[in-house]
């Protein structure tokens, strides 16, 4: 079902996979496989399945028809844009009980960023910005020591310092044994970090655009071609 090139790779991805609520499909998509090393942007409209999609390549919704390559999912990190902790868990509370689940996570480069970032590891999540709880996910998510980590909407209320730092972090972290994927309306903040996209529009996937040739080709922004895209007749 995978081509022997993807196959012979590290990689992570899936093939045909489609989702249906009753008689809507919500998500048809064609081959979506990526090999490790790279940041990988997911772009579209609200209501285009990013989220449903993330959520199935993450093993949370088993309810799709398809294939899933590499189902390691012990291997896997989501940062979801929903709030998953109890308002009265303390930061250090939340590093902790990811710790019992992830032995690989890095505790001490969530300490130092969260010093860098001036957010107490003692204070009640309930305490801190939606922005910082953001920003805490984040960590959580990409100190992961996961192989993939899939995050949606990573600078949604972030201050302009907490979108550096993240953007910082996804560059500074990312190497041939790990895949980033981001889900994000903020292409602009992006366009200089990822190695390539896709257009999830109707639920259905375009084709892979490598950022840096699509800019060379076409003399677009990646903004102006997925503007032009998104906006083209269906």
């Amino acid at each position: 079902m995978f081509s022997e090139e993807v196959l012979d790779k590290k990689a992570f991805g899936g093939v045909l996979i489609s989702k249906s609520y009753g008689n809507k499909r919500v998500l048809n998509c064609a081959e979506f496989v990526r090999p490790l090393g790279d940041i990988v942007g997911i772009f579209g409209l609200n209501g285009s399945g990013k989220t449903t999609l993330l959520r199935i390549l993450s093993g949370l919704d088993a309810d799709y028809t398809g294939s899933l390559y590499k189902t390691n999912f012990d291997d896997i990190a989501y940062m979801s844009v929903d709030n998953i902790y109890p308002l009265d868990m303390r930061v250090k509370d939340a590093i902790k009980f990811h710790k019992m689940f992830s032995e690989k996570l890095d505790k001490v480069r969530i300490m130092e960023e969260l010093k860098g970032a001036n957010i107490n590891p003692n204070a009640l999540l309930a305490s801190l910005s939606t922005g910082m709880r953001q920003y805490v996910k984040f960590l959580l998510t990409v100190y992961s020591g996961a192989s993939v980590c899939l995050f949606d909407e990573p600078l949604s209320n972030l201050d302009i310092n907490l979108r550096e730092r993240v953007k910082q972090t996804l560059i500074m972290e990312i190497n041939q044994n790990k895949l980033f994927i981001v889900t994000t309306h903020e292409l602009k903040e992006f366009e200089q970090l990822i190695d390539g996209f896709y257009i999830l529009q109707y639920g259905r996937l375009s084709e892979y655009y490598e950022a840096e040739r699509l800019i060379a080709t076409t003399g677009q922004s990646i903004g102006e071609f997925y503007k032009e895209k998104v906006n083209a007749k269906k």
